[in-house]
């Protein structure tokens, strides 16, 4: 029976309705949190300037209407929440691991990538720190994070390395040992010194 390993969904805002519609919409996933943020911050400029400009231009009409306030003051908190809503509220999809006779699949959501252990060169562990100033930040590093501990594995193969974390530091060690004891017959003998 192969071993199948699983990290479950966490909230992050990058994976709301307006991180998902950016990320499908960007070239690559570093440039799709970029712009992520630079979107989102411009939607919360733009409502803070609405609220602004809409209470500078009603105020004299809502203040000889006080019934009409209510509907403005609703009007303001629709949008606030709208903006929360759509950019806020999302989570990241679960990561699975299945180490299967000839391969192990990484997933997460829709992505997913096959690697043949013969592919496998090394797996180590880094800490989550080195992760996010070293491996995340090139684009050739295909991520699958949902839970983030203290460490996370990073498996060398050819096509560029692999960065997975896994909350639990036991199902860590054992998806490591498999990895390494699965790659290893398939690793070539070094050669000799004449």
């Amino acid at each position: 029976m192969s071993p199948t390993f699983h990290s479950p969904r966490t909230y992050h805002p990058s994976y709301s309705l307006l991180g998902r519609a950016v990320r499908a919409w960007a070239t690559d996933r570093l440039r799709g949190e970029a712009l992520f943020i630079v979107s989102f911050l411009g939607l919360c400029l733009g409502v803070l300037l609405a609220h602004y400009l809409g209470w500078a231009l009603l105020e004299p009409l809502l203040a000889t209407h006080p019934s009409w306030q209510t509907v403005f003051w609703g009007g303001q908190l629709v949008s606030l929440l709208g903006l929360i809503g759509v950019g806020l509220i999302g989570s990241r999809p679960e990561v699975r691991v299945d180490c299967r006779r000839t391969e192990v699949v990484f997933q997460q959501g829709a992505r997913r990538c096959r690697m043949p252990y013969a592919d496998v060169k090394a797996v180590t562990r880094i800490s989550a720190r080195r992760y996010h100033r070293h491996h995340r930040r090139y684009a050739a590093t295909r991520v699958f994070v949902s839970v983030l501990p203290e460490e996370v594995l990073l498996v060398r193969t050819d096509p560029g390395p692999i960065v997975v974390a896994l909350p639990d530091p036991e199902a860590q060690t054992a998806l490591q040992d498999h990895l390494t004891r699965a790659a290893a017959p398939t690793r070539p003998a070094p050669e000799t010194a004449p």
